[in-house]
């Protein structure tokens, strides 16, 4: 009898355990966590300078921006932790030859150094701009 209730007892002490983990999902960061809300604009272009507009760039697979005709691109992520770089920001050609043919990259964007303005310096850090520009090579010797 005393095993049937330690297991019913730990029956339910899982049900709500997976209750409050479900319900903690949509979570921005960890409760005394450090972020910071970074602003990244910049410009691709071929390795002679040349803009290149149609780039996709996106982080962890969530599209986030496509170049203008000028090859510019902005995007706002928000819940960073400061000081560790935006890894996993990819910059991919997806309009096929339409302006070229060049290979994706994937880079991490440095934060350590930038400057955090409006936080109150306790849990949210504050927001700052990167400006960061990436030169795209072409595929198989394209130009």
């Amino acid at each position: 009898m005393k095993i049937r209730y330690l297991k019913f007892k730990n029956w339910l002490l899982t049900l709500a355990a997976t209750a409050v983990g479900i319900s903690c999902t949509e979570c921005a960061v960890e409760y005394g966590t450090p972020e910071a809300t970074y602003h990244v604009k910049g410009t691709v272009s071929d390795p002679d300078g040349k803009p290149i507009p149609g780039i996709e760039v996106n982080h962890y697979g969530h599209p986030y921006d496509t170049t203008d005709p000028q090859g510019a691109y902005a995007f706002t992520l928000k819940g960073a932790f400061p000081s560790l770089p935006i890894d996993n920001v990819t910059f991919a050609d997806i309009d096929s030859t339409e302006n070229g043919s060049y290979q994706d990259t994937t880079v991490s964007i440095p934060t350590a150094g930038v400057p955090l303005s409006g936080g109150n310096r306790h849990w949210y850090e504050g927001q700052g701009d990167i400006n960061y520009d990436i030169t795209l090579n072409p595929k198989n010797n394209d130009k």
